[in-house]
């Protein structure tokens, strides 16, 4: 059983290295990969724009781990105001956390010197300690000096974002994923007529999945797209 924090936060299913579609990232799944085989750096710095994948690869590390091996945790901090900085206080005994969005919690004096604390607890067990956020280290807005110190010691990894090819290779993956069939020119319809980060292309799969298991039907074409998408105007 896929360990997880007791508060109903669950890893997605899709969240794997395997289904991570971000082309010009290698170095940083390998980075990733080294760090959970204890092999590589055992702090890591993922930091990127909203949609980048971030937190697909820290629940794909959590994911990696072998399940019973090894105790880990994921805390979303997008959840911030469903709890307090109290969550943090049991996670030092852990062999890997996975802090996501911790520039939400920046500014926050009780976030902040909780996540000094377990820092320290990690890094003197020789834990492991992936955080994300949406700017580099150096420009987080943290207030206390110590913490603003230790954020920086890790491995710092820029995610980039998807081009038009991995937009489509994305699209695809969820597609399959699904049992859908994606023609390429629905792909390209979706990437002209929609939001075009991976947030949204994937909230949107979603409801197409949802419409194509009412409509009995696997294929998205344009015009079943378009009903979807402007179902007054089809």
């Amino acid at each position: 059983m896929l360990p997880q924090l007791p508060l109903g936060i669950s890893l997605r299913e899709s969240a794997c290295f395997d289904t991570f579609i971000g082309l010009g990232n290698q170095q940083t799944i390998a980075d990733l990969k080294a760090c959970l085989a204890g092999s590589g750096e055992r702090y890591l710095y993922l930091w990127g724009p909203a949609g980048t994948g971030k937190s697909h690869l820290l629940q794909a590390s959590c994911r990696a781990v072998q399940p019973g091996s090894k105790r880990v945790a994921y805390v979303p901090l997008s959840l911030v105001d469903h709890f307090t900085p109290g969550i943090l206080s049991d996670l030092g005994e852990l062999d890997l956390v996975c802090l996501d969005d911790i520039h939400l919690v920046c500014e926050a004096p009780a976030w902040e010197s909780s996540l000094f604390s377990l820092f320290n607890q990690l890094w003197e067990r020789r834990a492991g300690l992936i955080v994300s956020a949406d700017r580099p280290p150096a420009r987080l807005p943290v207030q206390l000096a110590d913490l603003a110190s230790r954020l920086e010691w890790g491995l710092s990894c820029q995610l980039n974002p998807l081009d038009d090819v991995g937009r489509v290779a994305l699209l695809d993956e969820s597609a399959k994923r699904r049992g859908l069939h994606l023609p390429k020119a629905t792909a390209r319809y979706i990437l002209s007529h929609t939001a075009r980060d991976a947030t949204s292309l994937l909230e949107l799969m979603e409801r197409l999945d949802l419409a194509s298991l009412a409509a009995q039907r696997s294929k998205l074409t344009i015009h079943f797209v378009k009903t979807v998408l402007e179902p007054d105007e089809v």
